[in-house]
């Protein structure tokens, strides 16, 4: 074969328009983690790690309120948000509230558990709403009872406090009922947090940062409990920064091929966790990492998100435009600063310069590919006049109207309500806590 053979194979395909990419190459990869779409590659992996471990179980030793698959009430503030899977969602900051001076909720586990030991955390608000009197209740079937512990007077020091109880018990039930016959004075009756135990010790964390698919947040401000932004499912990610200083894992999560062009964005939803008495924030450390075939990485390449802030998990943290306990969109034009390059896998990273502390959240519809075109009529067609209006019946972002004013609308004399009231308030703090300011 001659120098002129091998020089037109090798030009042929550029001149007839052929690109020379494996057939696996795509132009565009996203997934909401549902079960119909490809599960991730890797599950709780590195790929390069210091001074994180995987987090504590939650609760009480021996905690197996994790694996309730159903729940029943007497009643529930469902408006507010209050609602009855506040009890088993590990956050105390949440509450169940029922309009009555009694209540009762009963807990189906996935399988039957010999439980000897049971926690009650108080709520946030109105101790006279305290349960005083109970009974905890066993049962095979969800219709005959057997009374396993029952506690009268009692009565919560502070708000937040985790009182525990043990009783004896050797059966396994796979039904467990609370059954509150009294309060402490109120006419409701609320309650943030119900675990149940089988008495074990909890296992040592594992040695690696948690990133695994599950069923979603509990206890956001206003997010649907236990989904993900959109879907059933969700990333999750967490552990415990163990050293003094710097920490960081960077975890494999998809192995994908996807060709980077100058239209090229990631886009993601990230829903950082708020660890209570920590106002460093730890979880909004955090990001979607990307790796490229050549060895570099989109964390490496001062990349931005929609904010102006760096696309890199310590960029985030430090930015600030992360807001715990509630979904917060990101997204990045990364083929201003990676055209060309081909993306080889997505890594979810937590990357902090200072510890000690928890952290966790969850990652939701992922995507990289082309941006998608945005036409608008008139200037005026691109400000976005819902801001403010994600509220629920104990958490407001502020304005509740589609009011427009530059820069970015007015958070200091717009009259708000509190999503749970009629009353107008008025907003002298950036809405965050309308509960309370005074009526007018």
């Amino acid at each position: 074969m001659t120098y002129r053979s091998l020089r037109w194979m090798a030009l042929a395909p550029a001149m007839l328009g052929i690109a020379l990419t494996s057939p696996a190459q795509a132009a565009s990869f996203s997934t909401s983690f549902e079960a119909s779409e490809p599960p991730p590659t890797w599950t709780n992996t590195a790929e390069r790690a210091q001074g994180v471990t995987g987090p504590d179980r939650p609760g009480i030793p021996g905690n197996v309120t994790d694996t309730v698959v159903a729940m029943k009430t007497s009643g529930e503030n469902t408006n507010g948000g209050e609602v009855k899977e506040n009890l088993v969602d590990g956050s105390p900051d949440s509450k169940w509230l029922d309009f009555n001076p009694t209540g009762w909720v009963e807990l189906e586990l996935g399988a039957p558990v010999t439980v000897v030991r049971y926690a009650l955390t108080s709520a946030n608000d109105s101790p006279e709403r305290d349960p005083r009197d109970w009974t905890l209740q066993g049962s095979d079937d969800g219709s005959t009872w057997t009374t396993l512990d029952t506690q009268t007077g009692q009565s919560f020091a502070e708000r937040f406090q985790t009182k525990v109880y043990d009783f004896a018990n050797a059966h396994a039930y796979k039904h467990y009922r609370l059954d509150v016959t009294r309060n402490s004075g109120d006419d409701l009756i609320q309650l943030a947090e119900l675990q149940l135990s089988n008495g074990q010790e909890n296992p040592p964390p594992a040695p690696v940062m948690r990133s695994s698919v599950g069923s979603g947040p509990r206890g956001g401000y206003n997010a649907k409990p236990g989904a993900g932004f959109t879907g059933l499912r969700a990333l999750r990610y967490g552990g415990k920064h163990v050293a003094e200083g710097r920490a960081y894992s960077y975890n494999k999560v998809f192995d994908v091929d996807v060709k980077v062009k100058r239209s090229t964005q990631l886009s993601y939803v990230i829903y950082p966790d708020f660890e209570r008495d920590d106002l460093g924030y730890p979880s909004t450390y955090a990001a979607l990492d990307l790796r490229f075939t050549d060895g570099s990485y989109l964390s490496q390449l001062r990349a931005r998100d929609q904010h102006g802030a760096r696309l890199s998990p310590r960029g985030q943290g430090a930015s600030k435009t992360l807001y715990t306990n509630q979904w917060n969109a990101k997204l990045s034009r990364i083929g201003d600063v990676a055209a060309g390059k081909t993306v080889d896998r997505i890594l979810v990273a937590y990357d902090n310069p200072s510890g000690k502390h928890d952290f966790g959240g969850w990652v939701d519809d992922v995507r990289i590919g082309p941006a998608e075109r945005q036409d608008r009529a008139h200037p005026a067609d691109w400000v976005l006049t819902t801001r403010g209006t994600n509220s629920s019946g104990n958490f407001s972002r502020g304005n509740n109207i589609p009011a427009t004013a530059v820069p970015h609308g007015f958070n200091f004399w717009t009259p708000m309500t509190s999503a749970g009231s009629m009353s107008w308030l008025y907003e002298y703090q950036h809405g965050n806590n309308a509960d309370n300011l005074p009526t007018i």
